[in-house]
């Protein structure tokens, strides 16, 4: 008698085998960094996009794949997509054998390497912080993620180490995919600090008018005294109970820290109150000019901010 449990468990060996096939024949042609390959980027109706290949991701089931350049990502984003979404293009016409061939695009990891994971770098983009976030969380759910606030404050020290070369806005499509990978006030805040390269301690010497502040966004009001801060370690602060004539120190990491800021600032020894006072340059100062910020050590909720 015919065997047809037989036919059906050979029918779909012969079915796995070419699911296994039509796969690796996705990464064979895509075995580089820097290979052109097509995207399903709709599915319907569906479209196809050309980007490149970045990586095989672990597992062996997905692939990194750097999308078209957009208009928020001149250089493209990078994605994670099944092998099935993603297939071979048409080659290109065959080089003259007199004419060099063109060389590949420069891979992802090499391009972006100094953009993305070294401290002191080049001023962090959009497309940075959204890069470094999509390569250590993926494009599943970062939530689920046991490392999701470690990489949060990697990236932050990043941004303090580095700086932004925007202005950040909480409204907006940066903000709305900065909030898929579930950023915390760990990062928003130094984002909202930090525009701009970060600061060395020659630029908070001379002279400083200053205006009492509270909460964020509070009104100022009226003039608050001035302060000199010298190159040679000692500061003058005329407040409206007297003059303080101190020495100051260099601020440490922790305390720049503490205030949402990277760059280099100072520490006001025995300043105003009798109390330790942190001063760095900010530059979210609006049309006054250059601007400096005081806050109280250690709380940091005592602040007055000044300008040249």
């Amino acid at each position: 008698m015919f065997d047809f449990k037989y036919v059906r468990k050979l029918f779909l060996l012969i079915a796995v085998c070419f699911l296994i096939a039509a796969a690796s024949a996705v990464i064979a042609v895509a075995q580089r960094p820097g290979d052109k390959v097509e995207y399903k980027a709709q599915n319907w109706p569906e479209k196809w996009e050309i980007g490149t290949f970045v990586k095989t991701l672990p597992g062996g089931t997905q692939v990194l794949i750097r999308e078209k350049p957009t208009e928020f990502f001149p250089d493209g984003s990078e994605r994670a997509y099944a092998l099935n979404d993603v297939r071979p293009i048409a080659k290109a016409p065959v080089n003259d054998p007199k004419t060099p061939p063109n060389p590949p695009d420069k891979p992802r990891d090499e391009e972006k390497a100094t953009n993305v994971d070294q401290a002191g770098g080049p001023q962090m983009s959009q497309q940075d912080i959204l890069t470094f976030l999509r390569n250590r969380l993926g494009d599943g759910d970062p939530f689920r993620n046991p490392k999701r606030e470690q990489v949060l404050q990697q990236l932050r020290e990043e941004i303090l180490g580095r700086g932004v070369n925007f202005r950040y806005s909480s409204i907006g499509d940066f903000s709305n995919q900065l909030g898929k990978f579930g950023a915390l006030s760990n990062v928003t805040y130094p984002l909202q600090v930090n525009f701009g390269a970060p600061a060395k301690l020659n630029s908070l010497f001379g002279k400083w008018r200053f205006s009492k502040v509270g909460a964020p966004g509070a009104p100022m009001f009226g003039n608050n005294g001035s302060m000199v801060i010298n190159a040679n370690g000692s500061y003058v602060w005329n407040t409206a109970s007297g003059v303080i004539n101190g020495k100051w120190r260099k601020a440490t990491s922790d305390e720049m820290a503490g205030s949402d800021k990277g760059g280099e600032g100072v520490v006001l020894l025995a300043a105003k109150s009798g109390s330790d006072w942190i001063a760095f340059k900010r530059n979210e100062e609006g049309p006054e000019g250059q601007g400096v910020m005081l806050q109280i050590l250690p709380s940091h909720n005592l602040r007055e901010r000044g300008t040249r």
